[in-house]
């Protein structure tokens, strides 16, 4: 049986659709190794997989989450430590004998070492596809221009350390797997004509599990509206926010569940009314089924599960990923999006109201829905992965 290695960005949003597949491709009798950092290797080892983790990688707990900016730099920073990385990684991969390398798409050396390698490799992406480079969004600022700069210089050594022809961080990112798997279906997909058959849609990666009670106290149960807030795992220290919901949500028409991650000082939101209940964390999979919206961030997977579910949503987005998020569920009538810079309490509980009371968006939501549990998830996935992988060391 072969040996499949995933690379990943060690971010919840990141990992947590690829840990099903990876529980699947264990089932099925295959080795899984996954390289991550110290704060994933208890989810990867439960998923079924081997942690790997390489000398210098820091908990990402302990890291302040991504502007926009930072995000665009990211490949020029992975670029110009690419030199240190490569052979670190390349020694580990000739030592566990991996057969076949499964990377996030936004990741750089696992696109080096399968070229040395000459390995297969499969793509996968838990964001927003796209089929246009995006150095032109920061070409200006002057820390691109000194990034490129050394970025280039850093492949230039790579390349001639192992033999390869000229690296360029543009023709690296351009190249596009024979297989990349993306984790929304096809209809939810931006520009979605620009992606041909090497992109497989096979929409949110989860196995549902069972349910949980509803946390939050309740009144008549056919009046009261049950709402769920999460801003994300990584941007959620919003106390302003959060005690704003609680006059957005009075009793006893709504019951409130609000998860407000590990940031927050959970002091500074006492006193918590009695119809809700505050979470640092919950499984958002097991209550989702309880709920009539979801206020969220946007991001993608939280998108998708919510939307399998076929539960309206209320999108706050504060970097562009979630802001493309949002814009499509604006576009395809499968939510609303409030002007955050004059959000109240009375425009939040308005935004909900209408989701809740528009049938066009109800009937919208049905369609996606249907799309979704139609595209196959993890086992989908799974079955394409090891279906590319007996295509590709047949045709070698």
């Amino acid at each position: 049986m072969p040996t499949f290695v995933f690379f990943n960005v060690s971010a919840h949003g990141h990992i947590n659709p690829t840990l099903p597949i990876v529980a699947e491709l264990s089932r099925r009798g295959h080795t899984v190794y996954y390289f991550v950092n110290e704060s994933f290797t208890a989810a990867i080892e439960k998923a079924g997989g081997i942690a790997v983790v390489l000398p210098g990688t820091p908990g990402s707990q302990h890291i302040p989450p991504p502007g926009d900016k930072e995000i665009a730099l990211l490949p020029f920073l992975m670029a110009r430590e690419s030199p240190r990385i490569v052979p670190a990684i390349l020694e580990r991969l000739k030592s566990i004998k991996a057969d076949c390398v499964l990377f996030n798409t936004m990741l750089l050396a696992p696109r080096i070492v399968s070229r040395i390698l000459g390995l297969p490799i499969i793509g996968f992406r838990p964001f927003h596809s796209s089929r246009q480079p995006k150095h032109s969004e920061i070409s200006s600022d002057p820390d691109f221009k000194l990034s490129a700069y050394a970025a280039e210089q850093a492949l230039a050594a790579v390349a001639t350390s192992y033999q390869l022809p000229r690296l360029s961080l543009r023709e690296l990112y351009a190249e596009v797997p024979g297989l990349t798997l993306v984790f929304l279906p096809k209809t939810f997909q931006v520009e979605a004509a620009q992606f041909d058959e090497r992109f497989l849609f096979v929409g949110p990666s989860f196995v549902a599990p069972p349910l949980i009670p509803w946390p939050a106290a309740t009144g008549s149960e056919s009046k009261t509206t049950r709402v769920y807030i999460s801003l994300g795992t990584l941007r959620n220290n919003e106390p302003g926010f959060y005690r704003m919901c609680y006059s957005a949500f009075p009793a006893p028409d709504w019951s409130v569940v609000m998860s407000v991650g590990d940031q927050i000082d959970l002091q500074a939101l006492e006193p918590v009314p009695a119809n809700f209940a505050v979470k640092r964390s919950v499984p958002q999979t097991a209550l989702l089924p309880h709920v009539d919206v979801f206020v969220t961030h946007g991001g993608l997977n939280s998108t998708m599960e919510s939307l399998f579910y076929g539960i309206p949503l209320v999108v706050l987005p504060t970097i562009k990923e979630q802001e493309t998020t949002a814009a499509r569920v604006r576009e395809l009538q499968l939510g609303i999006v409030p002007d955050k810079s004059n959000l109240t309490s009375a425009s939040l509980r308005e935004a909900v109201n209408y989701v809740l009371q528009n049938e066009q968006i109800r009937q919208f939501l049905q369609h996606m829905k249907n799309d979704i549990r139609s595209a196959g998830g993890y086992l989908r996935a799974t079955d394409a992965i090891t279906a590319y992988y007996q295509q590709a060391i047949q045709t070698r």
